[in-house]
């Protein structure tokens, strides 16, 4: 009886991810005349790859592509800039870490459209709000990898024995040496997980990006354009092209995910 329930959930989870999945990539292979059509169908009559052409061939898909993963690629730079000797130092010094963990989950208890708002008019005041590479953007959604990151390196040098920089500052090694050789090294995979939740944060957040970006929109904002004037096809295609990059990142997570990296800290 346990193992029924136990694999009726395991089948429910996996309906439950997979189901979605499945009715994007329906949807962006139905022509746009069955797209409305009654009763609707499990599988297009017709199938066809003419949604993803004419999102493909979209002067806005191009430039929000670009800027979706250069602002990405710029949030997870400036993230890891400013977690890295802070999640060092919240590992070293509890008193401090209890402190930034105070003020990081603060951070995080604010809905994003009540910061976004005020973000918005201070953007306006600065010459940052609507612009075309998208810096204030990159300056929000750093904001918001700033606890992501925080955590899970803090939980990995936490890991890190503190005797093995100590034997490396005996050895001759300044603070920022041992930092550097020792710690970093053993702290790699934690890196890069980091790097890539925040990566995949900044590819999905869509509050910031719809109040900030008006016109010069990243690929969230201009997703839920398509579908709100009507276009179910095309919103699907751009979804099934979103939706790519997140699936990669899940799996390069999943030893991560296996070996309790993503957990926490016991400290």
């Amino acid at each position: 009886m346990r193992r029924a329930l136990l694999g009726g959930a395991i089948a429910a989870v996996v309906a439950s991810a997979a189901v979605p999945l499945l009715l994007i990539a329906k949807q962006a292979m139905t022509p746009e005349r069955e797209s409305f059509a009654w009763p609707p169908a499990w599988l297009p009559h017709e199938p066809t790859l003419e949604n993803f052409r004419h999102v493909l061939a979209g002067a806005e898909l191009f430039g929000g592509l670009v800027r979706s993963v250069g602002v990405a690629a710029a949030t997870v730079i400036s993230t890891l800039a400013l977690t890295l000797p802070a999640a060092w130092l919240g590992a070293r010094a509890p008193a401090v870490g209890r402190r930034l963990d105070a003020v990081l989950v603060l951070t995080r208890v604010l809905p994003s459209i009540a910061i976004a708002v005020p973000l918005a008019v201070l953007f306006v005041r600065a010459g940052l709000y609507n612009d075309p590479s998208a810096l204030g953007l990159w300056l929000a959604h750093t904001l918001l990898g700033l606890p992501l990151a925080f955590f899970v390196l803090r939980a990995a040098f936490a890991a890190v024995p503190v005797e093995l920089e100590q034997a490396a500052r005996l050895d001759g090694a300044s603070a920022l040496g041992a930092f550097v050789r020792v710690s970093m090294p053993l702290a790699r995979p934690a890196l890069a997980t980091a790097s890539l939740l925040v990566f995949l944060l900044s590819w999905d957040e869509f509050a910031f990006a719809l109040l900030l970006q008006v016109t010069n929109r990243t690929l969230p904002p201009l997703l839920y354009y398509l579908s709100a004037f009507g276009f179910p096809g095309l919103s699907s295609a751009l979804a099934a092209i979103m939706v790519l990059p997140a699936l990669v990142i899940v799996i390069l997570l999943e030893p991560a995910f296996r070996s309790g990296l993503l957990a926490g800290s016991g400290r």
